[in-house]
């Protein structure tokens, strides 16, 4: 996000100086587009604090110019004051609705984890100017990240028909057909685009293994991207994933999605499942941040629920532990371990009989020979990612 305040810029601040009148006009004026020049230079070269500093003393003489309180967002937003940001946008477009302020605001709604409100202001952003590919293409990775991968691919199929040398527009899209499990139609935009040995073209061929659970050829496609850019968004997490599913590597496993959430501090599968191992060590605190990070991208997704559920449980909390829990069991009557945790929960809770009917069955759904047994709440987890719970009334769904 980089300073856009040029000569019109300039005009609008000593127009809106002007109309305030005062004798000493033509001197303001003449310092306020000195601080300006500062401001613009300082920023472009990289000194935000210096820049933020002089954008608030204009801000103090002109309240209403709406592209310096924008600036002073975007240098906000480069020194990771994501929240201060967030609220210099918004007064910004309170007095101007520009599409690109909108924009921004979106990507620092992103980084503090605001997903679908970063997608609500990435959308008004593209109804107001349609050509915005930036707009489109943050619109599509919110949607992916909340996990409407139809809706994703629906945004991003006619632009990248219209662009089909758009490698942008393809890897995104590659990414959500491979989400919807449509590996057929991802395959014919990879071998469009991403015939050579980059790294983006690694990552869609370990997804499409993944997606397969071919976990070897996942393993040696994330390794190859690994090595050309170790710094990519789910090159991590997917190195993660084959480490727990390939060699039973907890440890690599739960490095590789801390190594992801530095990059992507949002992404949901690698909060879910690093919060889940941290969870199994006992390590419910430390857990618990990255669990909450997940519910905010996805709280309806049962594999959240459950997570959070024991982990409430683990710290003492059994009244956030009971609903969530509950409301899994209620979804998905055949999970074991949510039949464990309830156990747990209301023995706790002093309810005898509750407990007793949760152990029975466990031990019922343990003997059932149609019913997996489960080895560990990590895979339980895993048999719940994408499940979400059920409007109110609905019928539960066992998996």
């Amino acid at each position: 996000m980089h300073p856009r305040l040029g000569t019109a810029g300039r005009l609008l601040v000593l127009a809106l100086v002007s109309a305030l009148g005062g004798p000493a006009r033509a001197a303001q004026d003449a310092e306020l587009d000195s601080l300006l020049s500062r401001a613009l230079v300082l920023h472009q070269s990289g000194d935000l604090e210096g820049a933020a500093a002089l954008y608030v003393q204009i801000l103090r003489v002109v309240p209403r110019a709406s592209r310096v309180r924008s600036n002073l967002g975007a240098a906000w937003a480069g020194l990771g004051r994501y929240e201060d940001a967030i609220d210099q946008y918004r007064q910004a477009l309170a007095q101007e609705d520009d599409p690109s302020i909108r924009r921004n605001l979106a990507v620092a709604l992103v980084r503090t984890g605001q997903i679908r409100d970063a997608a609500a202001e990435s959308e008004r952003a593209l109804l107001s100017r349609p050509d915005d590919r930036d707009a489109l293409l943050l619109l599509a990775d919110c949607r992916i990240r909340l996990g409407e991968t139809q809706a994703a691919i629906d945004i991003l199929k006619p632009a990248a028909a219209a662009a089909p040398d758009d490698k942008a527009l393809a890897y995104l899209l590659g990414t959500a057909l491979l989400d919807a499990n449509l590996t057929g139609e991802a395959q014919i935009v990879m071998d469009r685009l991403f015939r050579d040995d980059s790294p983006e073209s690694h990552v869609l061929l370990a997804t499409m293994h993944e997606r397969r659970k071919d976990w070897e050829s996942a393993l040696a496609e994330v390794e190859k991207a690994r090595a050309g850019n170790p710094s990519m968004r789910l090159v991590n997490f997917l190195y993660g994933e084959c480490l727990m599913k390939e060699r039973n590597d907890w440890a690599g496993a739960a490095a590789a999605f801390r190594k992801e959430l530095e990059i992507d501090p949002n992404h949901f599968e690698s909060n879910l499942l690093l919060g889940t191992l941290l969870r199994e060590e006992g390590r419910h605190e430390e857990a618990l941040p990255y669990l909450t990070r997940a519910s905010r991208a996805r709280g309806t997704d049962l594999a959240v629920q459950f997570s959070l559920g024991a982990v409430y449980l683990g710290l003492g909390r059994t009244a956030e532990a009971e609903p969530l829990l509950e409301g899994v069991e209620a979804a998905v009557p055949g999970h074991v371990p949510t039949h464990m945790q309830l156990a747990i929960l209301y023995h706790r809770l002093g309810r005898p009989e509750e407990a007793a009917r949760e152990r029975a069955a466990v031990q019922r759904l343990q003997k059932d020979a149609e019913t997996r047994s489960f080895q560990g709440v990590r895979e339980s987890v895993s048999d719940l990612i994408g499940k979400s719970a059920g409007p109110a009334g609905s019928e539960p769904k066992t998996p």
